[in-house]
């Protein structure tokens, strides 16, 4: 790790102008992670690019440093690519052929699933966070850490440690979390920022979605499910039902928990969660997807109805 980590650091001091960029459908800890090595990278007079796939919906979008992301597609050449918290190059969307144009091509995950796509790869499976080996690469690097920057990592990080409390929680991340407060980051902020601002009609989505929960394999598997006419009806985002998935894992026995969120016609993205006898991340994988051994998920096309029998079939083969 080290050795990436000081090819990294090296690279953000030569090079010039940097795209930055995280998975499609991002979440809070490519975001802060970006927002953190974007505005580091800027402090040092770095010609820095920001893009995600669609336009931030809350509460993504509430995150300090959110307006520095832009969705509009890139122009121009830049020096390198920075890839951050994404396992392979189909999940960066329309910006995989941007990304493969304007390198070299560098690589900052956790990701067990990640495939090393990258010419620089830093994947690190047993960080707490993609902004865990941020952090690390800013400061190897001499970058200067202001609070904006110090605000987005401790959000990635408080974001994939669960609030500090899944099993990722190591204590390098309450360690760098307890530096980052030095520079003046309130962790209350931060979390009712990206967590707590629920409208009215998220809580009604939520409502809703309650009312799909099934159970299969004698209560072990747990699915929810969200179609678009629901999301529609109660007014909502998309990007609403994001964290619907710890719903279904609550339930006593239950040891893989899915969200179904129909994205379009016939297209579906899915949220898998674990409560420690089940790899996710491995049975993501057998569908195309990836992610942790407790959170993965995976997307998919076709009839909703048949897409659930094979799912809850071959849950039932890991269960075994």
């Amino acid at each position: 790790m080290e050795a990436e980590i000081d090819q990294i650091a090296n690279l953000l001091l030569q090079k010039d102008s940097f795209l930055i960029l995280t998975h499609k459908n991002p979440d809070l800890d490519g975001i802060g992670s970006m927002i953190a090595l974007g505005t580091a990278l800027k402090n040092k007079g770095k010609k820095v690019t920001l893009f995600t796939e669609e336009k931030l919906e809350p509460p993504l979008g509430n995150i300090k440093g959110a307006d520095l992301i832009s969705s509009d597609v890139p122009k121009g050449k830049f020096s390198a690519t920075l890839v951050l918290d994404c396992s392979d190059l189909n999940r960066l969307g329309k910006a995989k052929d941007i990304a493969l144009s304007n390198r070299p091509l560098i690589s900052i995950d956790h990701h067990e699933t990640n495939d090393h796509f990258a010419d620089v790869n830093l994947v690190v499976p047993d960080s707490s966070s993609t902004g865990e080996l941020v952090y690390k690469v800013i400061k190897k690097a001499g970058l200067h850490i202001d609070q904006l920057s110090a605000e987005a990592l401790f959000a990635a990080i408080q974001a994939d440690t669960g609030c500090f409390k899944y099993e990722n929680t190591t204590s390098t991340a309450f360690s760098i979390a307890a530096e980052l407060l030095k520079y003046g980051v309130s962790p209350w902020d931060v979390y009712r920022n990206t967590n707590e601002q629920y409208t009215l009609s998220l809580l009604k989505l939520l409502e809703l979605s309650l009312g799909t929960i099934e159970l299969h394999h004698d209560g072990k598997l747990s699915i929810m499910s969200i179609t678009l006419n629901m999301i529609k009806t109660v007014g909502a985002y998309p990007g609403d039902s994001e964290r619907f998935v710890s719903y279904p894992r609550f339930i006593v026995g239950v040891e893989v928990a899915a969200l179904i969120r129909q994205v379009a016609e016939e297209e579906y993205k899915f949220s898998l969660r674990s409560n420690g006898e089940v790899n996710v991340a491995q049975l993501a994988a057998i569908f195309g997807g990836g992610g942790h051994a407790k959170a993965a998920g995976f997307e998919c096309k076709g009839e909703l109805s048949e897409l659930k029998r094979k799912f809850i079939k071959e849950v039932g083969n890991f269960l075994k």
